[in-house]
């Protein structure tokens, strides 16, 4: 079951040729996954240090990150 606080956005970057998936927990953005080479060679980028601290979050339990990486790949895949 997905963790209610887990939010997954899709967005068309012009900065990628494909779809990107946002991953925010509790409104705070943790990563973008990005599938300019394929479905099978996901990407994960995670914030820059040119992003406001209080719109990111840099620390997340493993358990719930993963469950937010999962969901984004599946929605992608789906797309």
């Amino acid at each position: 079951m997905l963790d209610s606080d887990i939010k997954i956005i899709f967005s068309s970057d012009s900065d990628y040729e494909e779809l990107t998936a946002e991953i925010f927990y509790k409104d705070k953005f943790i990563a973008l996954l990005n599938q300019d080479e394929g479905l099978d060679r996901l990407k994960i980028e995670f914030p820059g240090s040119n992003v406001v601290e209080d719109a990111v979050l840099r620390k997340i339990d493993l358990a719930i990150f993963e469950k937010a990486l999962e969901e984004a790949k599946r929605k992608l895949k789906a797309s």
